[in-house]
């Protein structure tokens, strides 16, 4: 084979090699974008990660140690000093819930000192998660006092109660006389229950007017 023919089949050769290799290199080009697009198409369509930040956050609770000493009152609490009455409200977590929330929210307005006859299931601990949890924010005084349930003579709830600074001053069988405190039962209103003694009963007018002009209620 002379040198001529020799050149020939080399450059031959060598355009076949080129020819083959610019096709395995397209070849790559093709399979690298489709596996760009299948991954883009993957991360496109990817459930997104849940975000902590969207998540419902606890409510804040007051620590249940601090609301010990609103349950360690003395049989007779203490009255107002500036009226010489006190405003009670006698309740009970078997009541409807509702209830129970319209009372925190009046009584922190009126002043009202919330009573419980006992601890729900006999514990200090489940009580005072539950007072907690009603309470929330809200600024009022939770008590439990058995004695004052007899004191007033207070069989259903919630009941409202007026009574004078010495209520509990000469008492019968444990219970306050007549003539020295009021009460209204009955699932109503503070405002309402108070209205109703200030139409009804003239000796308590006054102090249902106090308590009631706190709530933006009373006679005018």
């Amino acid at each position: 084979m002379n040198d001529t023919c020799t050149r020939a089949l080399l450059l031959s050769s060598l355009v076949l090699l080129a020819q083959h290799a610019y096709a395995e290199t397209e070849m790559e080009a093709s399979n690298r974008i489709l596996k760009q697009v299948s991954e883009q198409f993957a991360v496109q369509n990817r459930p997104s990660a849940p975000q902590l930040g969207n998540m419902p956050q606890p409510v804040a609770r007051e620590n249940p140690a601090e609301l010990a000493q609103q349950f360690r009152q003395p049989p007779v609490v203490p009255l107002n000093p500036s009226t010489g009455y006190e405003l009670l409200e006698f309740v009970s977590f078997s009541m409807p819930r509702e209830s129970l929330l319209r009372i925190v929210e009046q009584s922190e307005k009126s002043g009202a000192r919330i009573v419980f006859r006992g601890f729900k299931g006999d514990k200090f601990t489940v009580m005072a998660k539950e007072v907690a949890a009603l309470i929330g924010t809200h600024h009022v005084t939770v008590a439990t006092n058995p004695p004052q349930f007899t004191q007033f003579k207070i069989d259903l709830v919630p009941a409202l109660v007026i009574a004078q600074s010495n209520a509990g001053e000469q008492m019968d069988s444990g219970c306050s006389q007549a003539a020295r405190f009021v009460k209204v039962t009955g699932d109503v209103s503070q405002d309402y229950a108070l209205d109703y003694i200030e139409r009804n009963a003239s000796q308590w007018a006054e102090a249902a007017h106090h308590f009631n002009s706190k709530l933006g209620g009373g006679l005018q």
